[in-house]
């Protein structure tokens, strides 16, 4: 119900002292100027809820960008534990053994995934329905 403006990551009422603590994210580049009008928006909107008091704060976003930067990489020990089984893997069964057992690997975690995770009983879903609508 929030009007236009920065998205919200997090919303806490302190029913009593009256207080809404709101977070906001904060994307790169957002001139205060932006920042200050989204705070008074939503005052605003909390007013006319009943809410005598907001106190915004503002996070930063961890977009995917920031994960994949390289000094993240770098630091990453999934990269270096899959960097050292790409090389092992080349080196022990060949490039074709490589694909072979990386292929497997990617089906055996797709197919775990299916059925063990809640996106999985998602997709099921969908293929069940899809194939009625085909039957």
């Amino acid at each position: 119900m929030h009007p236009e403006g920065p998205v919200c990551s997090d919303v806490v009422l302190l029913g009593e002292k009256n207080l809404l603590n709101v977070t906001f994210v904060l994307d790169p580049g957002t001139p205060q100027t932006s920042k200050d009008a989204a705070e008074k928006s939503f005052l605003e909107f909390a007013v006319k809820l009943g809410i005598e008091e907001v106190q915004a704060c503002w996070v930063k976003d961890r977009s995917v960008e920031d994960a994949i930067s390289t000094k993240n990489l770098l630091r990453s020990p999934f990269f270096w534990g899959g960097l050292a089984w790409v090389a092992v893997s080349v080196l022990r069964m060949g490039f074709s053994g490589t694909l072979l057992s990386t292929a497997v690997a990617v089906a055996a975690f797709s197919i775990a995934a299916l059925f063990t995770t809640s996106q999985g009983l998602e997709v099921r879903k969908w293929v069940k329905e899809l194939s009625r609508k085909n039957a």
